[in-house]
């Protein structure tokens, strides 16, 4: 695999020209790999499908699901080296130039001034021959723009050099790119260690993160789409082999019920645990040359680097695990990143900094944003909150419904907005606690959540825009929500005093508009 048809590019200086290069064939097995975690993650389903293959074919179900999986391995070949056929790239000037597609062809440009971000990638089946896969980011993009997959690493890290430099005039473009070919890395005698986690925090960021019900979430909806096929089959399994065994007493069935939904959650939490050992394995976050840089990963080693200048905010999560533990995670919000009103959210891994206590995340919030007064009590939103939430969003809707609930039902139909609001009002109400607020006139800390929390902090000199709004029954009690955009994230403080959304209102336009440090 080492000797491919046309010899992918050695050195950055063989880039630049008006020849083609193409990946190492290794790229094969790359594209291969894609396509199934591609089919994996949009179509779950289908394993309830294969499921019901195995159960109601009979005889036939191991030659039918054989001729599957023989037409799905010829598939995954012939789409692995036709993706590899059609593969080209170029440099030129301070541009990349791609050419990629097999039935839709597609040619790419990307100039090194777009590049937001530049990831290198190991997977393990790359490890033998020294390649990587290059992962070039813009602000932009919902995804990867740009996946040189099959590289040498030596040549990942000149690429990666050259672009993250600082964008250089065009009479001087050769001369930066030579210049990379020397300093391939940030100088490891400056670079500063941050962070490195041990497996035992990585079992806590699997324990504590939100993996475990979004994974339930995914198989519920993959079972509930295939329950009318397996109900039968279940009440029959039931008959004819637990109850023989168990007897038919509710409790014991309760009991047995009740072992088997606790098996599949210890289950999911193993999965998390474990999926979070191989993501964050060897975890490490460093500093140099102005750029945080973060290394992770078992099977596939990652190796992202974020410039400190476009980091706009922090978010400090804590998801209601995370309280039992005492652990928080970071996720680094930074230019183009992120769902804001007007752009679709990103489906780009996040900048997560996982299973952190306050020792790391405070003074590294400070290094970012400023000084923090952590032991101040953070000021709450308005109890009009809760109420005003209830009574215009909520219960007309419930009124509506117990009106067509009651019209075909009779009487117990109208029980309906009673037991509704027994859920919603307490939820209104956690939400009311969680939501909190602080600034010092430069910093700000927003807080929300429901069992849990999540504080966004940031910089008033990073916003975007800033909205206050105040409805008829807000204004009637100086009252206002207040929107912030930043560029990575959107935050809604609702029902602040009116002297408070005024005075953040004013410090943000103020700081945005006089600060002298770098937006981005």
């Amino acid at each position: 695999m080492n000797a491919p048809e046309v010899k992918p590019a050695d050195g950055l200086q063989k880039l630049v020209g008006n020849e083609w290069h193409r990946l190492a064939p290794a790229a094969i097995v790359h594209f291969m790999v894609k396509f199934v975690l591609g089919v994996a993650k949009n179509g779950i389903q289908n394993v309830a499908y294969l499921g019901g293959i195995a159960v109601f074919t009979g005889d036939n179900r191991w030659w039918i699901l054989g001729l599957i999986a023989s037409g799905a391995l010829i598939t995954l070949i012939v789409s692995g080296v036709l993706a590899y056929l059609s593969f080209k790239f170029r440099m030129e000037g301070q541009s990349f130039l791609i050419k990629r597609g097999v039935l839709n062809k597609k040619r790419l440009t990307l100039s090194f001034d777009r590049i937001q971000n530049v990831a290198i990638k190991e997977p393990i089946y790359f490890r033998p021959f020294g390649l990587v896969a290059l992962g070039l980011e813009s602000a932009g993009s919902s995804d990867e723009e740009i996946s040189l997959a099959g590289i040498p690493r030596t040549l990942a890290e000149q690429i990666r050099t050259t672009v993250l430099q600082k964008p250089a005039a065009p009479a001087k473009a050769k001369a930066a790119t030579k210049e990379a070919v020397t300093e391939s890395q940030p100088s490891q005698e400056n670079e500063e260690l941050l962070l490195a986690q041990p497996i035992s925090e990585l079992v806590r960021y699997g324990l504590s993160n939100n993996n475990i019900w979004v994974i339930a979430g995914l198989a519920t909806g993959a079972f509930f789409q295939q329950a009318e096929a397996w109900e039968g089959a279940v009440e029959d399994f039931v008959r004819s082999t637990v109850i023989p065994v168990v007897g038919d007493s509710p409790v014991i069935l309760g009991s047995l019920l009740g072992g088997v939904v606790l098996f599949i959650v210890l289950f999911l939490m193993t999965l998390s645990v474990l999926g979070a050992i191989i993501i964050y394995y060897n975890f490490r976050l460093t500093f140099a040359d102005g750029r945080y840089h973060r290394t992770k990963g078992l099977f596939e080693r990652q190796e992202t680097s974020v410039p400190e200048s476009k980091i706009q905010s922090l978010q400090i999560n804590q998801p209601w695990p995370a309280l039992l533990l005492k652990r928080w995670h970071i996720t680094i919000k930074q230019v183009g990143f992120g769902k804001t009103e007007h752009q679709p959210g990103s489906q780009r891994p996040s900048f997560i900094i996982p299973s952190v206590t306050p020792e790391f995340f405070r003074p590294f919030t400070e290094r970012l944003l400023g000084p923090i007064d952590w032991g101040t009590q953070l000021s709450r939103v308005s109890k009009r909150y809760v109420w005003t939430s209830f009574l215009y969003w909520f219960l007309p809707p419930m009124v509506i419904a117990a009106l067509i609930i009651g019209y075909f039902t009779g009487t117990k139909g109208f029980i309906f907005p009673f037991v509704f609001s027994l859920v919603i009002l307490p939820t209104l109400i956690l939400r009311h606690r969680r939501f909190g607020y602080w600034t010092n006139g430069k910093t700000a800390l927003v807080r929300s959540g429901l069992i849990g929390n999540q504080t966004s902090a940031f910089a008033f000199r990073k916003v975007q825009t800033v909205i206050l709004k105040q409805s008829p029954s807000q204004r009637r009690r100086d009252l206002a929500t207040l929107t912030i955009q930043l560029a990575g994230q959107t935050l809604t403080i609702p029902f602040m005093p009116l002297e408070d959304a005024a005075y953040w209102r004013d410090q943000i336009l103020y700081e945005a508009e006089t600060s002298k440090l770098a937006w981005m």
